[in-house]
């Protein structure tokens, strides 16, 4: 303060200096009009010695003590106001109190000072507004479950509103709610309404397992039924390759047999004298074993050779068939 006089002196009041501190302004005046903002440091102002200017005084309402004081320093740092309790009416008529809290601050001294009579009375009362309003739109259960929601809300309007002061509403957070007795059968209302949903929810999870144990049966006998299908193509199909390879195997063999029948009588036709010492032989041979026996001299020709007659004879006429 010495130091500012002194300099003041030394201009003969022509120029009058002062410190601002960091945080805050000072307005200066001329003739009752607004003439400049000196910002923290030391500041000089044209003043010849108050004449043609001087240092601002103003009242405003102190947001902390909310008592109304007069100063010449605009505090221009964030301020943390704490609202007072406000009664509101919910959209379902429920009264209750709120509290909540404003972060703000002056952006611009000139309007905060010279656009309203008290800059934090009128954001005050502004609040006050959005707040009423703001909650007449939700029901109680709304202001609960969207406390986030209804806060940016009314940070969005305050500010708004306060921007025409110079002021900037930085956040305005909704802290409790305070529904003295009404808060007691609430709280039994919600008891109730959780006990309804939890039986709610119990007889749907019974219900849906019932209804999963009914699919997972069904499933069940679908998959056993499809195995059966499965194994009795499967066995149906392999009787069939079975009977399939049995008949071509019968057919390979009756093949190879006329085949074979159809060589010898081939033989027999071309060669007739190897027909005759076979037969010859072979008469010779059964009749000296029965002799050799005591049996009858009887002749019987084995019905194995009948047969191998009857083939060679039909071989003959194959052959000559051909020949022709």
């Amino acid at each position: 303060m010495l130091f500012t006089n002194l300099l003041t002196r030394l201009t003969l009041g022509l120029f009058r200096f002062v410190i601002v501190d960091e945080g805050t302004c000072q307005i200066i005046t001329r003739f009752g009009r607004y003439a400049k903002t000196l910002r923290p440091g030391l500041r000089a102002y044209f003043s010849v010695w108050g004449v043609f200017g001087q240092i601002h005084s103003f009242s405003y309402t102190h947001p902390y003590k909310l008592e109304i004081i007069n100063t010449t320093v605009l505090d221009m740092k964030e301020i943390v106001f704490d609202y007072p309790q406000e009664r509101v009416i919910s959209r379902d008529n429920v009264q209750f109190e709120i509290d909540a809290i404003v972060y703000f601050k002056i952006v611009d001294p000139k309007k905060a000072l010279f656009s309203v009579d008290d800059y934090v009375m009128a954001l005050r009362n502004t609040v006050q507004s959005i707040l009423r309003a703001e909650i007449g739109e939700h029901t109680l259960e709304d202001c609960y479950s969207n406390r986030l929601h209804i806060s940016e809300a009314l940070t969005r309007e305050a500010d708004l509103v306060a921007t025409q002061w110079g002021i900037d509403v930085i956040r305005l957070e909704i802290q409790e709610f305070d529904m003295g007795h009404f808060a007691e059968q609430l709280i039994r209302q919600k008891d109730q309404e959780i006990e309804k949903r939890q039986e709610i929810l119990h007889a749907e999870g019974l219900m849906e397992a019932k209804i999963r144990e009914a699919e997972g049966i069904k499933k069940a006998e679908i998959l056993i039924a499809e195995g059966k299908r499965m194994a009795a193509e499967s066995e149906a199909a392999a009787i069939k390759i079975r009977a399939e390879a049995e008949a071509e195997a019968d057919k390979l063999k009756s093949e190879a047999e006329a085949y074979g029948f159809q060589i010898v009588a081939e033989v027999f036709a071309n060669n007739p004298d190897v027909l005759e010492r076979y037969l010859a032989f072979h008469t010779a041979e059964i009749i000296s074993h029965n002799l050799a026996e005591g049996q009858s001299t009887k002749l019987f020709l084995p019905s194995c050779v009948n047969d191998l007659l009857k083939s060679f004879l039909i071989g003959n006429e194959v052959v000559k068939d051909k020949q022709v």
